[in-house]
């Protein structure tokens, strides 16, 4: 084993629920099933707009709602990560194995989440949010490696690094990292939430636990 790449939300932290929904839902913004926020979900998942044309269709809607940097503090200050993560990242780490985090939350907040833990870590590939100077939000920059670039992520990291597939281990949770085995890479899904877990061509093994040393003797 060469690398362990983690998705963030729900795999390294406790679940809290999806970072985007709960800063709409803050904001005021309808969330419901017929409301503009899943529309512009749904269009992004089918095509029909880009990951780029959602990002600046949100920023409108945050930019709406008078979004602030001291908005989303208070929005993830309740986020941390779930028992056994800060050991099992040491742990990995001190076995001189790549640590890296892919993941479709922002930067920023898993900086904070990760804490002294960051040290540890490679790379963090996520979402970035960019404020003026009085902390009002003028840019969203999406990450180009979330869904299907999750996959394309592993691959650059295996050219780069001259890594076989099967020397990479990605773990998930979610139905974001479903495109991740199409890399090659070992795939673990650690406590499922929305994606097809029994299925073992997406994942090569699935663990349910409230304590990620648990993840030890499976790496």
């Amino acid at each position: 084993m060469k690398a362990v790449i983690f998705d963030f939300d729900g795999t390294l932290t406790e679940k809290k629920g999806n970072l985007w929904k709960r800063i709409w839902k803050e904001l005021g913004h309808d969330i419901g099933p017929d409301s503009y926020y899943v529309s512009l979900f749904k269009r992004f998942m089918s095509g029909n707009i880009t990951h780029r044309q959602w990002c600046e269709l949100t920023l409108e809607a945050f930019q709406e709602k008078g979004f602030t940097k001291q908005k989303l503090d208070e929005i993830t200050d309740d986020m941390t990560l779930i028992q056994g993560a800060e050991d099992l990242i040491k742990y990995l780490h001190d076995r001189s194995l790549e640590l890296h985090i892919v993941s479709g939350n922002i930067i920023s907040v898993i900086e904070k989440v990760l804490g002294p833990n960051n040290r540890f870590i490679s790379a963090i590939k996520a979402n970035e949010f960019l404020f003026d100077e009085q902390g009002n939000i003028i840019e969203i920059v999406g990450t180009k490696y979330d869904h299907e670039g999750k996959a394309t992520y592993i691959k650059e990291l295996c050219e780069k690094k001259g890594y076989k597939p099967s020397e990479v281990l990605f773990i998930g949770n979610s139905m974001n990292d479903e495109w991740v085995y199409r890399s090659g890479a070992r795939t673990l899904c650690v406590n499922p939430d929305d994606t097809k877990s029994e299925n073992s061509t997406i994942w090569n093994q699935v663990i349910h636990t409230d304590n990620l040393m648990d993840l030890e003797r499976e790496i």
